[in-house]
């Protein structure tokens, strides 16, 4: 018989996620060679290139953190800095192919676990997996953004 999970059950599973998740960043960010502040950063990297300042408000770092924290990843060939394409007054920090390609070799080992766990689903277990996701994000983004404004 497959195990029933009660409202309870489910909201502890999201605990050992959050746990879980915060090992691999620790993991990930080792076998990259760079410190958790600077996997973060290029977490939100990936999206696109960000100004320090809007990289400091994301991590909740000071401006001149987050400018000791590109020039390490700079140094370390994970980020580059550019001029901003329409204000010549900004900078821009982009993720480099180098980050891209370590980042890929870390995750895609499990990316392919996942996707088979997956696909493993019927559809509508999918679509309840998915919603409830979309869901648990929402409510942590919320969570988070409250937190900043504090």
């Amino acid at each position: 018989m497959d195990q029933q999970y009660t409202p309870e059950d489910v909201t502890w599973a999201t605990r050992r996620l959050d746990i879980a998740m915060s090992r691999l960043m620790v993991a990930f960010s080792r076998a990259v060679g760079i410190s958790v502040p600077e996997m973060l950063a290029l977490e939100h990297l990936g999206a696109g290139g960000l100004g320090p300042s809007d990289l400091a408000q994301r991590l909740q770092m000071t401006t001149g953190a987050v400018t000791a924290l590109v020039d390490r990843l700079e140094a370390s060939g994970h980020a580059a800095r550019a001029p901003h394409p329409s204000d010549r007054r900004r900078v821009v920090v982009t993720r480099t192919q180098k980050a891209d390609d370590d980042l890929t070799q870390e995750v895609a080992p499990m990316a392919m676990e996942i996707l088979a766990l997956a696909e493993g689903l019927s559809d509508p277990e999918r679509q309840a997996v998915g919603r409830f996701l979309d869901g648990f994000i929402a409510i942590i983004e919320r969570t988070a953004a409250e937190a900043c404004e504090r």
